[in-house]
């Protein structure tokens, strides 16, 4: 009776670590990730302005570029659904694809614009006038690029806050139940000493500097997610290792352990991971719960 109560236990621990990096619904994550979303829409409107801007500039050397406006406009209506909906992975696709391919065709449409210039028959106070109103727009521009990464940052820090407190959420659901989890309160206490002194650096930092600080805080909190993961998974286990070595499932413990503690070895605070390596972390920590989830089948049987 006891192993099929720890059993409906564990299935509802593993369908809690199946539901991803994202465990409490609706919450204060879910919140932060619409203003960080909305933030990085606010800088791309940026450069979409800029761009529509100098089009109008130039439309008097070659009309037909201002096409190009339309299509940028349908672009960013594309991405706000995407933000609206939270679906960071269709934002960022539709981001690198189609908005980067349609931007580059603008931006290769201006420059030819600029080339036909110097064939035109402008007067000099024309081109004087054309070059007066290039400056105009790229010092708005300057100005509503500060203003977005000021956003961004803000919103950016405001996600990676939020995780303390999902994590802390979690910590507490956790010791209701009775498990240990001692090495995921250390996983928190780097947060609070290493994350967010790296997130109020951010709020604080001038403009060159500020997108480093952000990558640097957005890099250390890919590695406390990690290790975090890597402790619950840790705690997970212990709730049910004796029962299961008591039933001859030695093995499969000790294969979970040692994928722990490989990735655990990954997950190197200061450390920026290498291209794919965060991807190759997250998917040990998948194929880890599923092992998990495996046995808890056998013990099931």
């Amino acid at each position: 009776m006891k192993q099929v109560s720890l059993a409906i236990t564990i299935s509802f621990i593993i369908l809690i670590i199946f539901s991803s990096a994202i465990v409490l619904a609706k919450d204060e994550t879910e919140e932060s990730k619409r203003n960080d979303l909305n933030a990085r829409l606010e800088h791309i409107n940026c450069r979409i302005d800029l761009t529509k801007k100098q089009i109008d500039i130039l439309s008097s050397i070659n009309p037909e570029i201002s096409s190009n406006k339309a299509v940028l406009d349908a672009d960013y209506s594309k991405l706000q659904e995407f933000a609206a909906a939270l679906s960071h992975k269709d934002f960022d696709k539709y981001l690198t694809t189609t908005f980067k391919e349609d931007l580059r065709d603008a931006s290769d449409a201006i420059r030819s614009a600029k080339t036909d210039l110097v064939k035109k028959n402008f007067t000099r106070e024309q081109k004087i006038a054309l070059r007066d109103s290039h400056k105009t727009v790229m010092s708005e521009f300057a100005d509503c690029v500060n203003q977005a990464d000021k956003e961004m940052a803000e919103a950016r820090a405001d996600h990676l806050n939020s995780w303390i407190v999902k994590w802390n959420n979690l910590i507490n659901g956790m010791k209701s139940r009775g498990d240990d989890t001692t090495e995921m309160q250390s996983v928190v206490a780097d947060a609070q000493n290493k994350l967010l002194p790296a997130i109020e650096k951010i709020k604080i930092s001038a403009k060159d500097n500020r997108r480093t600080a952000m990558q640097d805080a957005r890099n250390l909190h890919l590695h406390l997610w990690a290790k975090f993961e890597v402790a619950r998974l840790r705690s997970y286990l212990a709730s049910i290792e004796n029962e299961a070595a008591d039933v001859g499932y030695k093995t499969e413990i000790d294969t979970i352990k040692n994928k722990l503690q490989a990735t655990s070895n990954i997950t190197v605070a200061g450390k920026r991971y290498a291209p794919g390596e965060f991807e190759a972390v997250w998917k040990s920590i998948r194929d880890t719960a599923q092992l998990l989830k495996d046995l808890n089948r056998k013990l099931k049987a």
